[in-house]
C-alpha cells in the first residue's frame, strides 16, 4: 500500500442488536433489484441486492457452508490521522469445521482494483480477518459463477429446500448407502427416496435436494450433475443411521 496511507490503530466490530443483518435492504432507495431469500439453512431472510441472490443460492446448496448471514456487521477502522473508515462486508459465512469466512460479492476481479480508497478497506479488512483466525475472500462472479455449474445446480436444489423428510427416508437411504458400499450414485439416492424404487422420480429428487440442504448428504455441486454423480451420506448423518 502506498507510504502516505495511514495507519491502523485499532478496529471495532458492531453487530446489529438480536444477531440479524446490521443493516437490510431498503427497496425505494435502490435502482437495482433486491429483495429477501427465505433460507432454510440460515434460519431466517436473507437480504440481497443485485447479483448476491446468485450466490445466496449457492450458499443454500453448498455442502460445506453451515450456516450465512447477509450485512453480518460493520467495521469500525480507527486510522493514525484520527480519521474512521466503515466498511460493511456482504456476508459472513460459518464453514465446516467452525472456520469463518467473511465474503465480499463482487461481478469482477476489476471492481476491486477500479478504487483505491475501496481497496484499502479491503486490505484492510483482510488483515483484522487474519489476525482473528477468520478467512476473507472476494468472490467475483465472473471467476466463482464462470462454469454455470454450480449455479445452475444450486437453482435447482435450493427451490426443494423445505420438501419434507421423514424417518422412512433416512432409513431407506442408509440401507442404499449399505448396499453402494457407503457411496451412492445420484440415481441410487433418488430411486431410494422416491420409495418406489424410480431413479428418475421427481418426489425422491425434491427429497434429495432437501437432504443437500440440510447437510444430510454431500454432493459436489460445483460440477455437471448427472445419473452418475457420487452422494454420500455425511458423518452426522450415518452415526444417525447406525453406519
Amino acid at each position: 500500500m502506498s507510504q502516505h496511507r495511514p495507519k491502523l490503530e485499532s478496529v471495532r466490530i458492531v453487530r446489529a442488536k438480536g444477531g440479524g443483518p446490521i443493516r437490510t435492504v431498503v427497496e425505494a432507495a435502490k435502482s437495482i433489484p433486491c429483495g429477501d431469500f427465505p433460507s432454510l439453512k440460515a434460519g431466517r431472510a436473507v437480504p440481497w441486492e443485485g447479483i448476491e441472490r446468485s450466490f445466496i443460492w449457492t450458499f443454500e446448496a453448498r455442502w460445506e457452508v453451515k450456516t450465512y448471514m447477509s450485512q453480518p456487521f460493520r467495521f469500525e477502522f480507527r486510522m493514525s490521522d484520527g480519521s474512521v473508515l466503515i466498511y460493511f462486508p456482504d456476508f459472513e459465512l460459518m464453514l465446516e469445521g467452525n472456520e469463518v469466512e467473511i465474503v465480499e460479492i463482487k461481478k469482477t476481479e476489476a471492481e476491486v482494483r477500479r478504487e483505491a480508497y475501496y481497496a484499502f478497506k479491503l486490505w484492510l479488512a483482510k488483515r483484522v480477518c487474519a489476525a482473528r483466525g477468520w478467512k476473507f475472500r472476494v468472490l467475483a462472479a465472473d471467476e466463482y459463477l464462470a462454469d454455470g455449474h454450480l449455479l445452475e445446480n444450486a437453482q435447482h436444489i435450493r427451490m426443494n429446500r423445505t420438501a419434507a423428510i421423514t424417518a422412512e427416508d433416512f432409513i431407506r437411504l442408509g440401507e442404499a448407502s449399505r448396499r453402494c458400499g457407503g457411496i451412492m450414485t445420484w440415481a441410487d439416492a433418488v430411486a431410494a427416496l422416491s420409495r418406489h424404487d424410480d431413479p428418475w422420480s421427481p418426489d425422491g429428487l425434491a427429497r434429495l435436494h432437501a437432504l443437500i440442504v440440510r447437510r444430510h448428504v454431500r454432493v459436489d455441486i460445483s460440477r455437471r450433475i448427472t445419473q452418475r454423480t457420487p452422494v454420500e451420506i455425511t458423518e452426522a448423518s450415518a452415526i444417525e443411521l447406525g453406519r
